[in-house]
């Protein structure tokens, strides 16, 4: 893992456990400029700007805030990978209706071989009893299928 994606994901697991205030308040919105709207994206923004990172993901001043601008952003940019080589720091979007959209974000810690699932830590997503994943009350460790995944955006780490 490059020294840079280990400090991505070293950022993210500082705020495992983050809880919003109401009406989605929340310090990433803040920071952001956009407070109390869905924070999944900013979020990851924010992580990546406390990890020194957040030039490689800067489509606005304070990274990204649209799952679907961030999709067709890494397309285009040539950062889209394939799921079966998804790292630790990659940025994973996520389509869980099938709508063909991306609708939530998260960091990748990596495929786990004993459970067949991808590690992330999300923002803006619930415990494992909640239905709306793409709308939750905080920061979390999830487990994910590799079905529920639309696009790995690969960040270009320096060497």
């Amino acid at each position: 893992m490059s020294e840079q994606a280990d400090a991505v994901v070293t950022a993210a697991k500082l705020h495992l456990g983050y809880k919003e205030g109401k009406n989605n308040d929340t310090t990433f919105g803040i920071w952001a400029g956009m407070n109390h709207q869905p924070w999944c994206a900013m979020f990851v923004s924010k992580v990546f700007e406390e990890a020194g990172c957040l030039n490689l993901i800067k489509q606005n001043a304070k990274g990204y805030a649209s799952c679907i601008q961030m999709d067709m952003w890494a397309h285009k940019n040539g950062m889209a990978v394939s799921i079966s080589e998804i790292l630790p720091g990659d940025i994973l979007l996520f389509d869980f209706i099938k709508s063909g959209h991306a609708e939530h974000t998260g960091i990748a810690l990596g495929y786990n071989q004993n459970t067949h699932l991808i590690d992330t830590i999300e923002g803006n997503t619930g415990g494992d009893n909640v239905k709306n994943q793409a709308n939750g009350d905080g920061v979390y460790l999830k487990h994910r299928a590799p079905s529920t995944i639309k696009t790995v955006v690969r960040p270009k780490w320096s060497k």
